[in-house]
């Protein structure tokens, strides 16, 4: 049985671990304001907000419920459009989102008002663009955009900033309450929780099939996982952990996409930080893992062609003849086919930490530029010392089984001067180490040109006043 508090009433259901908490809210529990729609973690119109007990009081994030196990919501807070609107009028953000026309045929607007939400639970000062980027994931069938984002911006301004110090703090619910964005039981809610078992990392077994986020596997086998034994990884605190010590940056496997961005580990990295809100959306980033994103083996897994630029090494557990340690570079053996041996899993990836000295850029190419995987993605790190290339490190997806790290071409680099023809060089030996296919996403032929174009804008955005980009055209 798993316990948790849906809206503001306590709830157990015997429902499988694995079932989707889509289906027990649509199917079982009859809420049917949370819209089904493409069942991948994609279009946003099942959105929710899960509340977990933090050390500070109660953090609230929104997900997806076609993609999230029930299992993850024991001992914890779920929320659906239900459990914010009023008994009597409507919540400050529905009241912005009719003000301002923003609720076309209003299938999508529930998971739209969801977003928002989660948004403003978990940040102490709200500005117009982050609050369109949690929008990131939402997709409106009537396109009516313009009409949300000006619905952003109006609760924006209505709502200002808290005065908390810490969005999951008591104080933060209170300023939200009295802000008419929550009803007010939300502030009893930690009180409650405090009596439930939160989860642990299985299902009650310790073994099963180990699931991360799983904002990939659910999306991919969501029926046929709903009876299976799982581990969930996520709840393991020995993964979650973010270490910079002795020039080295050390992140747990479990440690999701937003938990990344927030640590800042990449500030300063060229455009690093920025460049990780280009991957997926604020739902499935709030529960996708970097282990995870690892692991898919996936060739245009945004987090893997970052981290082969930045020379990581992983780290596993539990396997037969104890952890190791190996470069990302030699995990990946062929398509889906990793060095990994039976029963190990991955517990942490490290890289060596910020260089001033050494530049650092990643490019995506894709149809959406948000929520949507790279038709080509590149990442560089480049160290030069007086006009010389000291060292180059360049990976590319989406043109080869793997995610790929172009050793011919860093090589090649290393001792070269930052001219025009060194980058029409490194072009061209990027394009002769891939071995891209046609698929939906762009030809063979396309992608590999594709890739040149992104080396050589990586040398543009690293040396603005060396190179001329007429002369790489």
């Amino acid at each position: 049985m798993i316990s948790f508090i849906l809206n503001d009433s306590d709830y157990t259901t015997s429902l499988p671990p694995g079932a989707s908490t889509l289906d027990l809210l649509r199917g079982e529990a009859l809420l049917t304001g949370t819209r089904e729609g493409c069942r991948e973690g994609d279009c946003g119109a099942c959105t929710v907000l899960l509340g977990i007990p933090v050390d500070t009081g109660t953090e609230y994030m929104a997900l997806n419920s076609c993609i999230l196990p029930v299992a993850e919501l024991q001992g914890r807070h779920l929320v659906t459009i239900e459990g914010i609107t009023p008994e009597q009028g409507l919540s400050a953000v529905q009241e912005a989102f009719v003000d301002e026309g923003a609720s076309q045929c209003g299938f999508c607007t529930p998971g739209m008002v969801m977003s928002i939400t989660g948004y403003l639970l978990s940040t102490q000062s709200p500005d117009l663009e982050a609050a369109i980027d949690s929008l990131g994931g939402n997709i409106c069938r009537c396109t009516g955009y313009v009409s949300v984002r000006s619905a952003a911006g109006e609760i924006v301004g209505r709502t200002g900033p808290s005065p908390a110090v810490d969005p999951a703090s008591a104080r933060h619910l209170e300023f939200l309450v009295e802000k008419n964005v929550i009803p007010g039981y939300f502030l009893g809610i930690r009180d409650r929780l405090r009596s439930m078992r939160g989860p642990g990392t299985g299902d009650g077994h310790g073994t099963g099939i180990p699931v991360a986020g799983g904002t990939d596997l659910f999306a991919a086998g969501g029926p046929g996982l709903r009876d299976s034994t799982m581990e969930f990884l996520l709840n393991d605190s020995s993964l979650g952990g973010i270490e910079t010590a002795d020039g080295w940056v050390r992140l747990g496997a479990a440690v999701t996409v937003s938990r990344l961005i927030s640590s800042g580990v990449f500030r300063g990295m060229g455009d690093l930080q920025g460049s990780l809100r280009l991957v997926s959306s604020t739902q499935v980033r709030n529960r996708a893992t970097i282990g995870g994103n690892i692991v898919n083996a996936s060739p245009i897994g945004d987090l893997a062609i970052i981290l082969l630029a930045l020379r990581a090494y992983i780290e596993t557990g539990r396997g037969p003849g104890g952890s190791r340690r190996l470069a990302l570079r030699d995990l990946y053996l062929g398509y889906k086919e990793l060095d990994l041996r039976k029963g190990e899993i991955i517990s942490a990836v490290s890289f060596p930490a910020h260089e001033p000295s050494r530049g650092y850029s990643f490019e995506k190419v894709s149809m959406r530029r948000h929520l949507d995987i790279a038709s080509v993605n590149s990442a560089a790190a480049i160290l030069v010392s007086e006009g010389t290339i000291r060292e180059a490190d360049i990976s590319a997806g989406g043109v080869a089984p793997v995610p790929l790290y172009l050793s011919d071409t860093s090589a090649m680099l290393a001792g070269m001067p930052v001219t025009a023809d060194t980058v029409q060089s490194a072009a061209e030996s990027a394009m002769g180490e891939a071995s891209p296919i046609d698929d939906v996403r762009g030809s063979a032929r396309y992608k590999r040109v594709l890739l040149g174009r992104l080396v050589k804008s990586h040398f543009l955005k690293l040396f603005p006043g060396i190179l001329d980009p007429a002369a790489l055209l």
